[in-house]
């Protein structure tokens, strides 16, 4: 009877022991732990993504994947301007420059003055508009880890999902569109007209902007290009064309985007290889969003002040001697030491013609002009949260 009890005791102590021994894969299926994995493409408001996603308990899943925003154009016009009006009256007085440069002694179809005549002749052959048509294209292109928790022991179609994206810190960009490049260049060249107007002359021909010739196309046109507006230190910007005859803006977030969103799950399948998931949420745009540019004048809008004597002390702007409303300067500013006209005023114009690369509409400047510009810089500034709305079909793996 004892030996029996003995062979009894050793064979529970076997059976336990063999029973602690559940492989570990058994182990991990019961739990729901790495038991399978579904491969995923989506399409929605973050672009195209693949994602592959894996269970790592029965109310936790996690999904790891890459979003691509195709190259969706949006269009949109804006305006370019001259100090007299929209580039429109510029482009329709190709015949009063004509007749100015010919009343100062520039015959535009004699040799020498063949730039002269490029730009009269584009200006007269253009189509004569207040705008430039730009095309608005985004550039996502983002990885992304997130974590799907599901609550519920009996419903595991919804969740609650947090994680992150992350990418490129350049999410957008804005650009002319290649029907624009003959109006870009025609001001181009206006301008560089412009920057010889009065600083040295036209090919000799001194243009002097005293109070006889304040209402000559150069004085009264000035420098043409995107009216900006102001910087923090009060002086004026304004966007010119770049060198090869375009225009480009860069929109910049952080690169590093949280995300909190819910989603909802469900099988398309009876033997559940085909899923179908849906996710609403938003990724949180932190820091601070910029808007560049480049080509950008900077020049002084400061009023003009005169001494007792009627001599240049300081500013740029208004020349209130002949018309408050008028200004000298931009990129062409007076300077102490200078020629004197017959009013016995001196003056000098020093070229200010290097341009300012990468300005942030967002936040270098204080006040902006343009009101399709400022609008879509306040919606830029006010972007906290970026939507998205995804629909996913997965295949299960394993």
């Amino acid at each position: 009877m004892r030996k029996l009890a003995l062979i009894l005791l050793a064979l529970s102590a076997t059976m336990v022991v063999h029973g602690q021994r559940v492989p570990l894969s058994t182990r991990m299926k019961e739990k729901n732990i790495l038991s399978h994995m579904d491969l995923g493409i989506s399409v929605g408001t973050t672009g195209i993504g693949i994602d592959l996603a894996v269970p790592v308990t029965n109310y936790v899943r996690v999904r790891a994947g890459y979003n691509y925003m195709p190259p969706i154009k949006l269009h949109s016009n804006f305006p370019i301007e001259t100090r007299n009006g929209s580039i429109k009256n510029l482009i329709n007085k190709a015949d009063e420059i004509d007749d100015f440069l010919a009343s100062n002694g520039v015959d535009i179809n004699s040799e020498g003055f063949e730039d002269i005549k490029s730009m009269v002749d584009k200006f007269r052959n253009i189509e004569a508009k207040d705008y430039v048509s730009m095309n608005l294209k985004p550039n996502m292109h983002q990885f992304k880890f997130l974590v799907d928790i599901m609550p519920f022991k009996h419903n595991k179609h919804w969740s609650f999902t947090a994680g992150f994206f992350i990418g490129s810190s350049h999410v957008g960009s804005a650009d002319n569109m290649e029907k624009e490049k003959l109006i870009l260049e025609a001001v181009n060249a206006y301008n560089g007209l412009y920057a010889q107007y009065p600083e040295n002359g036209i090919h000799g021909n001194y243009l002097q902007p005293d109070g006889t010739a304040k209402s000559d196309p150069f004085f009264k046109y000035g420098i043409a290009g995107f009216p900006l507006g102001n910087f923090k230190d009060g002086e004026r910007a304004m966007m010119v064309p770049n060198k090869d005859n375009t225009v480009h803006a860069e929109l910049e977030v952080a690169k590093f985007r949280p995300y909190v969103g819910l989603g909802f799950n469900t099988h398309l399948s009876r033997n559940k290889k085909w899923n179908l998931n849906v996710d609403a949420g938003v990724l949180f745009i932190t820091g601070d969003r910029k808007v560049y540019v480049d080509n950008v004048y900077k020049f002084d809008a400061s009023p003009l002040v005169m001494d007792e004597n009627d001599r240049y002390v300081s500013g740029i702007g208004y020349f209130n001697k002949y018309n408050e409303h008028e200004y000298y300067g931009e990129i062409l500013r007076f300077d102490e030491n200078g020629w004197v006209d017959d009013n016995g005023i001196t003056h000098n114009y020093v070229d200010c013609s290097n341009v300012l690369n990468h300005v942030d509409l967002c936040n270098d400047m204080d006040v902006l002009f343009n009101g399709k510009v400022r609008d879509m810089v306040d919606i830029i500034k006010k972007l906290k949260v970026y939507p998205n709305i995804s629909i996913s079909v997965s295949y299960r793996l394993y």
